[in-house]
């Protein structure tokens, strides 16, 4: 079950029981006459009613989002980069898992972005495996039950460590040693050749190093 439906129905719970306490409370007041329920039944409405809310908010807030990112969205295939945490929500006194997905545009130009799981297993997402999620205004969502082991052509370069896409300001074209192929490299960073997979990295002054 996806755990945004968790935490919407588990919140609703929370809240349901919130007010039937306070109902109860409001009747023993008015039929025993029972000093001090009422108060009880104000606190546990305000404790239960509000993480109640708090979670039912999140969960449907989270599902309408994703919702209308599948719906509306492109599909890509990223491959898993890393992990960040969602210290916003914890399950089991752990922060959710939100995926840094690495992709090729429709350019053919390396991307970077992030999906939440709503989830804290990372088993279930292994680092370098290929993820299929849906892009609109900016905003990515997993599709469901899509993680694989299918190869990317250039995968090698999504996965570099040595590749940041958010920090390329500019590239230059250098030949492969290997294979003599042009291939664009970013200014300070390295990539692999396309065609013989060697790794080539460019200085600051865009020489490529030997």
């Amino acid at each position: 079950m996806n755990p945004n439906n968790i935490m919407k129905w588990l919140g609703i719970l929370f809240v349901i029981i919130g007010i039937v306490v306070f109902v109860i409370a409001v009747a023993m007041r008015s039929v025993f006459d029972l000093q001090g329920s009422v108060l009880f039944g104000v606190f546990f409405l305000a404790i239960f009613g509000g993480v109640g809310g708090f979670f039912a908010k999140i969960g449907i807030t989270n599902l309408r989002s994703d919702d209308k990112v599948l719906e509306e969205g492109e599909t890509y295939l990223g491959k898993i980069f890393r992990y960040e945490a969602d210290h916003s929500v914890t399950m089991n006194g752990k922060p959710l898992l939100v995926l840094v997905i690495r992709y090729y545009d429709h350019d053919g130009v390396i991307r970077e972005t992030s999906a939440k799981t709503g989830s804290i297993d990372e088993t279930a997402y292994p680092i370098g495996a290929t993820i299929t999620f849906k892009m609109w205004n900016g905003t990515a969502a997993l599709v469901k039950g899509s993680v694989n082991d299918t190869l990317i052509a250039g995968e090698e370069n999504l996965m570099n460590p040595d590749f940041d896409p958010k920090g390329i300001h500019s590239s230059v074209s250098v030949n492969c040693p290997g294979c003599g192929a042009p291939t664009n490299v970013p200014i300070g960073m390295s990539k692999f050749c396309m065609y013989c997979g060697r790794k080539l990295s460019v200085d600051q002054d865009g020489k490529l190093i030997e």
